[in-house]
């Protein structure tokens, strides 16, 4: 839906200005009408494809925008002009994507834009709960706070990211090693042995046999299982690629076993986060449940937000929607009751951001501490089958000689 940029005057000359989504140029002079006010200037957005962006693949990653963010607080806290800090900024900004968003912004300040304004021409690339925040900053007179609350809220998005990260990046390399050493073992060490076999004529064991069997078939048909396995992996992305084939796989991800409850307590710990950032500084519940379902990463999550959200909406708080959706772990669910009850939501929220931050450390080194072993078993288990079946016809033609 296109964007259109907009002042109004009402009838005191209170002047209001902003950036709008509507289908089309007379929705958004009917929704100033509806205010009391009357247009003075309505254009639509056409966001700026810089070539250079286009072609850069570097992504802007949650570390980036929190140094970003603190860089930002820094040097507006020394008193410096918005112009010339976003100049400076640019000038020292590493991450090529966020230094050519940057020098943008500063050319729609300069032609008379709000940050805020400026920066939701990159809605794309830059997170929405930093465009948003940034607004509440200007609204608020306290951008260089509101900058600073944004480098620790990304700084610690970054780090249970990271955790995730870590958690699921050992068990798949050992996998990918263990799969490359059998398969090399199959096709180049045991026919070796599989020839010396057959020429000494040897009544070869039951474990030898299918290890034989098994060499075979990877030989003869192992560029037909990788043709399958790739055809299989095409067909999983295109599934994936539909919106009822992401919800469902997000969804089991959630009560998969083993990751089911780590990945649940990282999408608790995201969640309070970003909704007691943005309660902090003002922002209405349910414009903080979209921006929050937006940020969480999960298909199967964004389509439980807006279900509550509608529920929000119709009066019922958060605490009863939040847990008919069955979402979150039961202690978030009862700080988010507390909270309501209190008046202090924000407060409880940001609470459990830190327990469950917390827990989500302590979940990856269980599961991590749970995987290794199991990993090596398995990966120990075929690698002394192949051994085994290799060496007991080994072991029985050396019986058959002593006993001669």
């Amino acid at each position: 839906m296109p964007k259109f940029q907009y002042k109004a005057m009402n009838m005191t000359g209170r002047t209001m200005e902003g950036v709008y989504e509507a289908p089309n140029q007379q929705s958004v002079i009917e929704m100033i009408r509806q205010k009391s006010f009357y247009h003075l200037e309505v254009k639509e957005i056409v966001e700026r494809k810089d070539m250079k962006e286009i072609e850069l693949f570097t992504k802007i990653r949650s570390k980036n925008i929190s140094i970003y963010c603190r860089q930002f607080s820094s040097i507006l806290k020394a008193g410096i002009p918005l112009i010339k800090c976003l100049n400076m900024l640019a000038g020292q900004t590493e991450n090529k994507p966020l230094k050519l968003i940057t020098m943008n912004v500063m050319e729609e300040v300069q032609k008379g834009s709000s940050l805020s304004q400026a920066m939701s021409l990159h809605s794309k690339k830059l997170p929405s709960i930093l465009i948003n925040m940034v607004a509440a900053g200007e609204a608020s007179g306290t951008l260089d706070k509101s900058l600073e609350v944004m480098a620790e809220h990304f700084e610690k998005e970054h780090k249970t990211q990271q955790k995730v990260k870590s958690a699921m990046r050992y068990p798949l390399i050992v996998c990918i090693v263990a799969i490359v050493v059998v398969v090399i073992l199959l096709t180049k060490v045991v026919p070796v042995f599989v020839n010396m076999f057959r020429s000494a004529g040897a009544d070869l064991p039951i474990p030898t046999k299918i290890l034989i069997s098994m060499s075979e078939f990877l030989k003869d048909y192992g560029i037909f299982l990788f043709l399958a396995f790739i055809i299989i992996i095409i067909a999983f992305r295109f599934y994936l690629s539909g919106e009822t084939g992401r919800i469902s796989f997000d969804k089991f991800k959630y009560h998969a076993p083993m990751i089911g409850k780590f990945l649940t307590k990282s999408l608790a710990a995201r969640f309070a986060r970003t909704m007691a950032t943005l309660i902090t500084t003002g922002v209405s519940i349910t414009e903080a449940l979209e921006i929050t379902g937006k940020v969480l990463g999960n298909t199967y999550a964004l389509k439980v937000m807006n279900e509550i959200i509608e529920q929000v909406k119709q009066g019922k708080g958060l605490y009863v929607p939040v847990k008919a959706s069955r979402l979150f772990p039961m202690m978030l669910e009862n700080m988010i009751m507390m909270g309501e009850e209190t008046g202090t939501l924000d407060g409880m929220l940001l609470k459990s951001a830190e327990f469950y931050e917390e827990e989500v450390d302590s979940a990856t080194q269980k599961l991590t501490s749970m995987l290794e072993p199991l990993i090596i078993v398995i990966l120990g288990g075929m690698v002394a089958f192949i051994v085994l079946s290799i060496a007991l016809p080994m072991f029985n033609s050396y019986s058959m000689v002593g006993a001669g």
